[in-house]
């Protein structure tokens, strides 16, 4: 800003001396007297009109020295140029010679719609511009601004302030250093450390620009945004106050303080409605962990694209249903095992979705859901031709029969195949108590009784984040790669999609879908869903340790894999370390399997429920016995450290110069002449 100033002042005075110079004319007054001052001819005037160019300057009396062709005004000064500007003030001491005009005491500026007052204010009427420097304001429309020192270009409309700079606009408070401001198109540049306060957040730049009319700020140095607990930085920063919307470009750092989310990237897009941030381009998330209470080993997820976003557990909850419970029921009711009295499943089942419409429509509803609905004094009313809706709803009282409370938990009602079922409408449901849930799955409706759980109601924010494309996660002891994930800071549960792989520390597991649960900032167990497979290698070995099944559930300890928990379908490939066995292969089918591990090697599988045991000797093995269906193994997938999944935490090994060292000269030796 010095720099700029000292621009101003060396083109302000070549101005000075080129400009020509003309005679102050005393156009008017009421009456004058010539009188000596300082020996000089001077003209004391009443109510006199002057006019020099393109302005006239008028006050109560003036003080007129005509040799030196300028005079000093005093009381209700006026100068009025070219009919745009008006300056007004108590006094004035004008030099018709340099054309600049000094004036004192209230003095008041006003050009078109920017007013501006202070009590000392030079003006050059050549140059068209003013410089106050003992505090200042200019008002321009709804907008006030304040400085210690300040300069207006009439001609360009432009002001620079100076010193405590302060801007009041009907949607901003503006703190700033230095300031410049264009009274035409309202908007506000920033040259230093300035601070822009909103209804409820804050903007913080040392460079940049916003438009008090559309609300709108680009900052280029040291930017940092805050809302609540939240914060935006960026080497470049957007943001729309109207709609609620910012961009940040390069080095970007978001962090909510309240939900411990630290984000970073080198462009992010945020909503202020929704308090969510998209990060793409060397995007990453930092998940707090620790070993223990002393030592921090945070969990790195990089991805294409990261979204994080605020919600409340009332629409976490219908999420929930959504995507879980209602595929839960579908398993149930696919394997038969679904009932009218069934209970919803809790957040600790298994969730995965399944959809054999067949089995639905066997006898769910000519069988127990009728005959139950009928004894809970309900009745289901059968399609029409025209009306495909299946309605439940009271018997008439006419039957006697009293409607007993409802007790009804979870119902799956599935017509013929001929019929296709788009809603299920529930008469009363209020009185009922009955709130009604469509599964995406066609022809199939869940019912649900009241009331609900507190988190169905509870209003508390949570903030989840979302990873797309080619996410990666490391932390110290478990790695994983997948192609979507989805972590919510409500339960910390990490969920990973589309046929995620993990590795914890000897042990490689797949499966379709995986579940991370963390306690108190650690690993505490996971869910395997569908066509889950852990391997397991000890090490320098070429055999692989092999459990499959259909759902699985592990547990850590202190970070560590320590148990596995196969039901349904489980399988089995283990191979025997100790001296007896040694060399040999077991296979094993069993219904459910408890899996132990220890020191990163699998330990001891014990089988439940008739397992079918097949030991194959050494000679006997083929390739194909070696493995399951289903097997992989994918050692150079796995991430090795944090600076490999985030190229912006890759530190540039720079190897020291090998000194050349000198070899001191060895003198040779000669014999002594006897």
């Amino acid at each position: 800003m010095k720099k700029l100033l000292l621009i101003f002042f060396i083109l302000y005075s070549a101005t000075g001396f080129a400009q020509k110079i003309t005679r102050v004319n005393l156009l008017q007054s009421e009456s004058f007297i010539g009188i000596k001052v300082n020996g000089k001819n001077t003209q004391k005037v009443i109510k006199p009109v002057f006019s020099q160019d393109n302005a006239t300057l008028i006050c109560d009396s003036a003080l007129f020295y005509i040799e030196k062709n300028s005079f000093d005004a005093f009381g209700n000064v006026h100068i009025n140029q070219a009919d745009t500007i008006n300056i007004y003030s108590d006094l004035l001491n004008y030099n018709g010679n340099t054309k600049q005009a000094i004036l004192k005491n209230n003095v008041r500026m006003i050009d078109k719609d920017a007013v501006l007052t202070t009590n000392d204010l030079d003006y050059n009427m050549e140059t068209k511009v003013g410089h106050y420097y003992n505090g200042g304001k200019i008002v321009n429309g709804e907008n006030t601004l304040t400085s210690t020192n300040g300069y207006y270009f009439s001609n360009s409309r432009d002001a620079y302030f100076r010193y405590n700079v302060r801007v009041k606009s009907p949607e901003v408070l503006i703190l700033s250093d230095t300031l410049k401001y264009n009274t035409q198109n309202k908007i506000a540049y920033f040259f230093g450390p300035t601070n822009i306060y909103g209804k409820d957040d804050t903007l913080y730049t040392e460079n940049g620009q916003y438009n008090t009319l559309t609300d709108q700020a680009a900052f280029g140095k040291r930017n940092l945004y805050r809302q609540g607990s939240k914060s935006l930085k960026g080497d470049s920063l957007f943001y729309d106050g109207k709609a609620g919307y910012g961009r940040a470009v390069k080095n970007i750092l978001f962090k909510d303080t309240a939900q411990k989310i630290e984000l970073r990237g080198d462009l992010g897009l945020y909503r202020k409605k929704d308090e969510s941030i998209e990060v793409t381009k060397n995007a990453f998330v930092v998940i707090e962990t620790e070993k223990d209470s002393i030592t921090k080993d945070s969990m790195y997820l990089t991805a294409d694209t990261l979204k994080s976003r605020v919600l409340r557990k009332t629409e976490l909850y219908k999420l929930k249903i959504k995507n879980e419970e209602i595929n839960t029921a579908l398993i149930a009711a696919s394997e038969k095992k679904i009932d009218y009295n069934d209970s919803l499943p809790t957040e600790n089942q298994t969730q995965n979705p399944f959809g054999a419409q067949d089995s639905l429509t066997k006898n769910l509803v000519k069988d127990s859901l009728q005959k139950k609905a009928i004894n809970d004094g309900l009745a289901i009313t059968k399609p029409t031709k025209t009306d495909s809706v299946l309605v439940l709803k009271p018997l008439p009282q006419k039957q006697n029969l009293k409607p007993s409370p409802i007790n009804i938990n979870l119902v799956v009602l599935a017509p013929s195949i001929k019929t296709a079922i788009p809603r299920l409408e529930i008469i009363n449901k209020k009185k009922l108590g009955i709130r009604a849930i469509e599964a995406k799955t066609p022809n199939i409706i869940i019912a649900v009784k009241a009331p609900l759980p507190p988190e169905a109601t509870d209003t508390t924010k949570i903030r989840v984040l979302n990873a797309y494309k080619k996410v990666k996660i490391f932390k110290s002891d478990l790695q994983a790669v997948a192609d979507s994930a989805f972590f919510s800071y409500g339960d910390s549960v990490l969920r990973i999609y589309q046929k995620p792989m993990l590795w914890a520390q000897g042990s490689q597991i797949t499966a379709d879908t995986m579940y991370l649960q963390m306690k108190h900032k650690k690993v505490d167990n996971m869910d395997l869903i569908k066509n889950s497979i852990i391997v397991n290698t000890e090490k320098d070995s070429l055999t692989f340790n092999q459990v499959a099944g259909k759902k699985m559930k592990g547990y850590f300890v202190k970070d560590k894999l320590d148990r596995v928990f196969v039901d349904g379908n489980a399988e089995s490939i283990y191979f025997p370390q100790d001296s007896a066995q040694k060399g040999s292969m077991l296979r094993t089918i069993a219904a459910r399997m408890r899996i132990k591990f220890e020191r990163d090697s699998l330990k001891e599988i014990l089988w439940i429920r008739k397992p079918e045991v097949k030991v194959y000797p050494k000679e006997k093995l083929t390739e194909e016995l070696k493995t399951l269906a289903n097997f992989s193994w994918k050692p150079k997938d796995r991430p090795i450290s944090k600076e490999q999944i985030i190229p912006s935490l890759r530190k540039t090994l720079i190897k020291p110069s090998a000194k050349k060292t000198k070899t001191p000269m060895v003198k040779p030796k000669v014999a002594a002449k006897k």
